[in-house]
C-alpha cells in the first residue's frame, strides 16, 4: 500500500483534482480542449473556478466534505466527495459518495480503499446508517470489483433513475 496523507480538500487543490478528472475523459465540459472552457496559457479557468467553489461550498455548509489523497512530494493523487442526506424514513442518517477518483498511475495503490475509509470514518461519526454509491458497470472500478472487495454490496432490486434538467 503506497503511503498517502489524507486531509480535507482546500480550494487550492482545484486544479489538481481538474486534471485527474480531465485524465479521465469522460466528462466533456472539464475538456481543456472544449468551447466552453476559458483558456489562460494552460489552465482552464472555467474548470478550476466551479471546482473551487465546490470546495468553498463544502467549507461553509457541513452537508458535505471533499478529502484529498497526497503522495510523499505533497501531489493530489485521488479524492473523494460525500454528501450527508438526512433521511425522514430513516432512523439515522445516510451518506452518499458521488465521485471516488485516482490520478491513474497510483490506481491499485490502495489509495481508493484509503479514502473509501476516511468517509467510512466520517460517516460512522456522524452516525449515519450506511453509505451508498453508484459504479458505472462499464468502469474498470466495476469491472475488477473494487468496491465489493472492500465490503460494498450491490444492491440487486433498486433501479437508479435520473431525470435530465437541460
Amino acid at each position: 500500500m503506497l503511503p498517502a496523507n489524507i486531509r480535507k480538500a482546500t480550494e487550492s487543490d482545484a486544479q489538481a483534482i481538474a486534471q485527474i478528472l480531465q485524465e479521465l475523459g469522460w466528462f466533456a465540459w472539464l475538456d481543456s480542449t472544449s468551447p466552453q472552457t476559458a483558456m489562460s496559457g494552460d489552465k482552464p479557468l472555467r474548470v478550476y473556478a466551479q471546482i473551487q467553489q465546490h470546495i468553498a461550498q463544502c467549507h461553509a455548509n457541513d452537508s458535505h466534505s471533499i478529502y484529498v489523497a497526497e503522495n510523499a512530494e505533497t501531489q493530489v493523487i485521488g479524492y473523494v466527495a460525500v454528501h450527508w442526506l438526512p433521511c425522514p424514513f430513516l432512523p439515522k442518517p445516510q451518506a452518499y459518495i458521488s465521485e471516488l477518483f485516482i490520478h491513474e498511475a497510483y490506481r491499485g495503490q490502495g489509495i481508493g480503499k484509503r479514502l473509501l475509509e476516511t468517509a467510512t470514518s466520517e460517516a460512522l461519526m456522524r452516525g449515519c446508517l450506511l453509505l451508498m454509491l453508484h459504479n458505472n458497470k462499464e468502469r474498470e472500478s466495476y469491472q475488477r470489483e473494487f468496491y465489493r472487495k472492500q465490503g460494498w454490496i450491490e444492491r440487486e432490486n433498486i433501479a437508479n433513475f435520473f431525470y435530465r434538467l437541460n
